[in-house]
């Protein structure tokens, strides 16, 4: 849910008012890594070696993301004038609430 409501609402936002987007596309990139490693972490059958070695990394990757979000994409959308993040907060809420509709739904 994090990463496609960022997908979907703050990256595009983002990248229309900041001219260094390399951070986004890398940010991009880890969203699908840990979106595989997840997906690849619910069809084991049974826990083990690679099951443990899947879940350490994955908490790498957002240990790492997380990071940069915090240090270096988080203050460029602070610093970015034409960014109106109080209205992109209820955005991102709304689209949240979407998102845990559907997934009770399901």
């Amino acid at each position: 849910m994090h990463a496609q409501i960022e997908e979907e609402i703050f990256y595009p936002a983002l990248r229309a008012v900041i001219k260094d987007t390399d951070l986004l596309a890398e940010a991009e990139v880890e969203h699908a890594s840990a979106k595989d490693l997840i997906a690849q972490i619910r069809a084991m059958d049974e826990p083990g070696e690679m099951f443990d070695a899947k879940v350490t990394v994955l908490g790498e990757y957002i240990d790492h993301h997380v990071k940069e979000e915090r240090n270096e994409i988080f203050p460029k959308a602070r610093s970015a004038r034409k960014l109106d993040l109080v209205a992109m907060r209820e955005q991102l809420m709304q689209r949240r609430e979407e998102l845990m509709g559907e997934t009770a739904e399901a």
